[in-house]
């Protein structure tokens, strides 16, 4: 009786097994059971960490991360470096210099200048003179006459002028006589010195005894205009 219960057990165990799909037998699978990665039982940290990092441009990056047991630490990466990167400007200062002030005169009377550091060129450009046309020069006019003097009345010159005998008279201041006045200016002698206006003429002395007229060889003259004498 006890082995028939013992083959029924065995045949319904054999029935209940997978069967290999050739009808050769069965095949006996095992499975093993994989323990899952234990998680924290809550998602609340109340443990945080800070991080600030400096790259090589001296930019600051990082952040904060909570940090309780289980939870991965995260990374930062450092941001890149500006491409071109602005040149300081120099600044240069100048040294103190001397301060020069000129007050310069063209060749035509105009007045230029003025101050300029003494380490500086000159900066004033000297003015052209302004443009003239040419003109003939007019001749002097010829006196309208001498001024008289002497006679009677005892007429007068001018401060710097002297009273002779008027050549186109007869007689002479001597016999009260009107006579001329003039500058006096030397002119002849033996050094044969001439007036210095071309328009003059040199006429003898009247107030000395040496006559050219008579035999004087160096008798001195005063100058004259050429119209008063004849």
């Amino acid at each position: 009786m006890k082995s028939t219960l013992i083959a029924v057990s065995f045949a319904v165990l054999a029935a209940a097994l997978p069967q290999d799909g050739y009808g050769y037998g069965y095949v006996t699978r095992v499975t093993s059971k994989v323990s899952p990665t234990p998680r924290p039982t809550s998602t609340s940290c109340s443990i945080t960490i800070c991080a600030d990092y400096i790259n090589s441009c001296s930019m600051g990056y990082g952040g904060c991360y909570p940090a309780c047991p289980g939870l991965p630490t995260p990374t930062f990466t450092p941001p890149p470096c500006p491409t071109t990167t602005k040149k300081p400007t120099k600044t240069t200062s100048k040294k103190p210099c001397q301060t020069i002030c000129v007050d310069a005169v063209n060749e035509c009377g105009i007045k230029y200048g003025g101050c300029y550091c003494s380490e500086e060129p000159f900066p004033y450009p000297k003015p052209p003179c302004p443009s003239t046309t040419k003109t003939t020069a007019k001749p002097s006019p010829t006196p309208a006459g001498p001024r008289k003097c002497g006679g009677l009345l005892g007429y007068q010159c001018n401060k710097g002028e002297t009273c002779i005998d008027d050549p186109k008279s007869p007689c002479g201041i001597a016999v009260d006589c009107l006579g001329i006045c003039i500058v006096e200016q030397f002119c002849g002698g033996f050094a044969g010195i001439q007036c210095k206006n071309k328009t003059d003429v040199c006429i003898d002395d009247p107030r000395d005894s040496c006559d050219p007229k008579k035999g004087g060889a160096d008798c001195g003259g005063l100058c004259v205009p050429k119209a008063w004498t004849y």
